[in-house]
């Protein structure tokens, strides 16, 4: 069974493990925009008020992640939203995303942001089911950035309702 849950300091190689893993075989041409210095000492990067990380654990194996970063008191960054390739279409990321809202509307956050390239398809479909709608797009090469946000007071929020 997955369960999501806080981000432990024993998670840290496993979660360096996985995105690198998924960054690197899925997203190579991507890794220039998405820097992963966040991940050096994640308790660090995601440990102020206002921000977390979340994993999603099957027997204790760290099989999806998503985090919280705060931009301003009214808004957030979602970060770091991955599922391993075996784990896939079993609505981890729905979970995981669900554990980030319900974060981020306890904190009193606004808004949430999520920057993405077009390439990453799950979770740009995951938080368009939980109601992100699409803000921006800016081609860079052959790497299209793309920017969505959710508003958390509107009552559009899909999950963040919840």
């Amino acid at each position: 069974m997955i369960k999501v849950g806080r981000f432990k300091t024993d998670n840290q190689d496993a979660v360096v493990a996985l995105i690198s893993r998924i960054m690197t075989e899925e997203f190579g041409d991507a890794l220039s925009a998405y820097p992963m210095d966040d991940l050096q000492n994640i308790e660090k990067s995601y440990g102020a008020l206002g921000e977390a990380f979340f994993v999603a654990l099957e027997s204790n194996r760290v099989v999806g992640t998503v985090a919280i970063k705060k931009e301003d008191e009214r808004t957030a960054f979602l970060r770091r939203l991955f599922v391993s390739p075996d784990y896939r279409g079993q609505k981890i990321g729905s979970k995981l995303l669900d554990a980030a809202l319900r974060f981020c509307k306890d904190v009193g956050y606004e808004e949430i942001v999520f920057k993405t390239t077009s390439r990453m398809t799950g979770a740009i479909t995951v938080c368009q089911k939980s109601g992100f709608v699409p803000r921006a797009r800016l081609n860079l090469g052959s790497t299209e950035l793309m920017k969505f946000s959710l508003s958390l007071t509107s009552g559009v929020a899909g999950s963040a309702k919840k």
